[in-house]
C-alpha cells in the first residue's frame, strides 16, 4: 500500500475488539476499592527538594498500582466506562493523602490556586507548578555549597571527598551536576600534592579518550578515600635521598605499570569490580 493511500475506514461490522484494543487509561490498572493506609512521607516544605519528593511519592504508590493517577498525559476514564467508579474511589483517596504530604505554606497556596482541585493528577502538578519557585532556589543553594566545599575546612581528606561526593550526588538527583570531567578535576586540583596517586589518576584520564563517566567518578573517588585513610598519605619524599623514588615507590625511571594496577579497568576485572562501588 502507497503511503499516500487513504487507509480503510472500518465499518460497524468489522471492528474487532482484539485488533483495536482500548487506549490505556488512568484507570487500566488500578486495584479494586479497598481499604488502604498510604505510608506518610517527609513532607515538601519551601526549603526542601522537589525531585526527592516526587520519588518519595512514586515510591509509596507504585507497589500498590496508584502511580497512574497522577499521570496527566493519560486521560482519565468517561463517566460510563466500568473502571469509572474505581478511578473516582482511588484519584480522590490518592488526592487526600497527597495533601497532607506537603507543609501547612503550600497547602493554603494550592487551596488559594484553585478551589476545583479534586483529582490526584491536579493536586500533584499544582504542588509541582507552585513549587518552582522554592525549587530554582533550592538548586542554586545546593549547587553554591557544592562550589563552596573546600580542602582546607575539612581536617581529613577522606572527610572532604565523602563530602564532595555526597554534595555532587544531590545535585546529579536533582538532574543539575556538572559533567564528571569537571567535578573529577576539581577534586584532584583540591587533593593535588597531598594524596600520592592525584598524578597517577591524572594521567590515566588522559589517556582515556573518552569523557569521565559516573561510574569511573565513583571508582576514583573511592581510590582517593583508600588512600587517605592509610597511615602516610603525604605525597611528597621526606628525606632527599628519597627523591630518586616515584609515588608508587620504585626508581624513578621505573613503569607505574609495574606497581599495584589501581586503574578503573584493573578494578573492574577483579573480583571487588563485582561489588558495589563503596565497599
Amino acid at each position: 500500500m502507497s503511503f499516500f493511500a487513504n487507509p480503510p475506514r472500518r465499518g460497524r461490522d468489522d471492528t474487532d475488539p482484539g485488533l483495536y484494543p482500548p487506549l490505556p487509561t488512568q484507570a487500566t490498572k488500578l486495584p479494586k476499592e479497598s481499604p488502604v493506609t498510604l505510608l506518610d512521607i517527609t513532607k515538601l516544605e519551601p526549603e526542601s527538594s522537589l525531585t526527592v519528593w516526587g520519588n518519595e511519592i512514586l515510591h509509596v504508590l507504585r507497589p500498590l498500582k496508584l502511580d497512574a493517577l497522577l499521570v496527566s498525559d493519560l486521560p482519565r476514564p468517561h463517566l460510563g466506562d466500568a473502571d469509572y467508579s474505581k478511578w473516582k474511589f482511588w484519584t480522590l483517596v490518592v488526592a487526600e493523602w497527597l495533601f497532607n504530604q506537603v507543609d501547612t505554606s503550600f497547602q493554603h497556596k494550592v487551596k488559594a490556586h484553585s478551589n476545583d482541585l479534586a483529582f490526584a493528577d491536579e493536586i500533584f502538578n499544582a504542588i509541582k507548578l507552585l513549587n518552582l519557585y522554592s525549587q530554582s532556589k533550592f538548586l542554586a543553594n545546593e549547587v553554591k555549597r557544592w562550589e563552596g566545599l573546600k580542602r582546607e575546612n575539612y581536617s581529613m581528606p577522606a572527610e572532604f571527598i565523602m563530602a564532595y561526593q555526597n554534595q555532587y550526588n544531590r545535585l546529579k538527583i536533582e538532574n543539575h551536576a556538572p559533567s564528571c570531567d569537571f567535578a573529577l578535576d576539581r577534586l584532584l586540583q583540591e587533593l593535588h600534592g597531598e594524596l600520592m596517586k592525584v598524578p597517577f589518576i591524572q594521567e590515566e584520564v588522559k589517556d582515556l579518550e573518552r569523557p569521565v563517566n559516573y561510574p569511573l567518578f565513583v571508582y576514583y573517588c573511592k581510590v582517593l578515600v583508600d588512600e587517605s585513610r592509610k597511615p602516610t598519605v603525604s605525597a611528597g619524599p621526606s628525606d632527599p635521598e628519597d627523591a630518586s623514588e616515584g609515588i608508587y615507590g620504585g626508581l624513578r625511571g621505573r613503569s607505574p605499570s609495574r606497581g599495584r594496577d589501581i586503574s578503573y579497568r584493573g578494578w573492574r576485572k577483579s573480583t571487588k569490580g563485582r561489588g558495589p562501588a563503596w565497599e
